[in-house]
């Protein structure tokens, strides 16, 4: 309809449309300071490194139309995507002094907040995605709390897809890796340490500068999930894929309590469940989408080496498991290490124990 202001805004930049006089702006500030909560058109602010157009756009894209049609328009959504608003730790800053007022973060943007996250950037830790998603279900109680303690809401969490290491040079064994160059998200200087201290050599840089980073090589190689290297095309200046998925780049979808207080509890209860929905969406489509990417990126010249199921896979095994003894009460918090440790090896258990139940019915039959 002519007219009707769009559900989902985004910008690149602020937009010098506003020229009313200084009076009238300090009314309208307070106005909106004073405005009771669930107050008609408030607009929550979203920022989050997604580029515009990715999978992950389109989810929020969708999460924002169901906000404002379950709160007959009192509860609309800005997104600010592709690093708009800055890096992570950027983001986090602004979200503090009331500029935006959620967020899709990243694991690692999500320790800025509680180390307890860091129980998902353990590398080689899961087995398969079923596993994983079971882990984070199981730690989703207290970590939801965690996030509420530090002034956050979670609404739903969110799935990258497999973090797999993209090279300038080919690179299939854990020396010829060391070798090289690796991106690390700046401002995390334990993950930085545990890098360098496996005998890697990382190089620590905001996420908006890896682009530039491969052109120049300040790095050789980033460990980045498929889908985001294609989107954000760092696949055209690292050429080699090392086919072996080290951890799940998992995130969530983060509202700042200041903001949620402006919500009534009927229109909480539409975000709430409108952010599961999302997670469902995610966690049920990326995985195809994955794959998918895959195969198209090689079409393009990208170069897959094999792993996972060669002579190799061991002594990456290894290391990983050295990394995840190492990480224990360092990077990860001894506590929510041993939770995520003990949560995963009864799945597995169980697992284990329906298969061989499966094979011996199929066996007698």
């Amino acid at each position: 309809m002519p007219g009707r202001p769009r559900t989902i805004v985004r910008k690149r930049q602020w937009a010098p449309f506003i020229r009313s006089s200084l009076l009238l702006a300090l009314l309208l500030v307070a106005a909106a300071v004073a405005a009771p909560a669930g107050a008609a058109g408030f607009t929550i602010k979203m920022a989050t490194l997604s580029p515009e157009g990715s999978p992950w756009d389109g989810f929020f894209d969708t999460m924002g139309r169901e906000w404002e049609k379950g709160t007959d328009g009192r509860i609309n959504l800005a997104i600010y995507p592709g690093g708009v608003a800055g890096d992570e730790p950027d983001i986090l800053r602004k979200m503090k002094i009331g500029q935006y007022h959620a967020a899709a973060l990243s694991v690692s943007g999500l320790a800025d907040i509680s180390e307890d996250f860091t129980a998902f950037e353990i590398p080689l830790f899961f087995r398969s995605e079923a596993e994983m998603y079971h882990v984070l279900r199981e730690l989703t109680p207290g970590l939801r709390t965690t996030l509420d303690e530090k002034g956050f809401v979670l609404l739903g969490w969110g799935y990258v897809g497999q973090v797999h290491f993209f090279t300038n040079e080919r690179a299939r064994t854990v020396e010829e890796m060391q070798e090289l160059r690796i991106f690390t998200w700046a401002g995390d200087q334990a993950m930085t340490n545990w890098w360098r201290q496996g005998g890697f050599k990382p190089v620590a840089l905001a996420a908006t500068d890896i682009v530039t980073g491969l052109q120049t090589g300040m790095i050789d190689a980033l460990a980045v999930p498929p889908i985001y290297a294609m989107e954000v095309q760092f696949f055209k200046q690292a050429k080699y894929f090392a086919d072996i998925p080290l951890i799940p780049m998992m995130g969530a979808i983060v509202v700042t309590k200041r903001a949620w207080n402006r919500v009534s509890e009927a229109d909480r209860e539409v975000l709430v469940k409108s952010g599961r929905r999302a997670e469902k969406r995610i966690f049920e489509t990326i995985p195809s989408i994955e794959q998918a990417t895959i195969k198209l990126m090689g079409s393009q010249g990208l170069e897959v080496v094999p792993i996972v199921g060669t002579e190799v896979e061991d002594d990456w095994k290894r290391i990983a498991n050295d990394f995840a003894e190492d990480m224990r009460g360092k990077t990860v918090p001894a506590a929510i290490f041993d939770r995520a440790t003990a949560v995963r090896d009864a799945y597995r258990e169980q697992q284990e124990a329906e298969a061989a139940a499966s094979a011996a019915a199929d066996g007698s039959r």
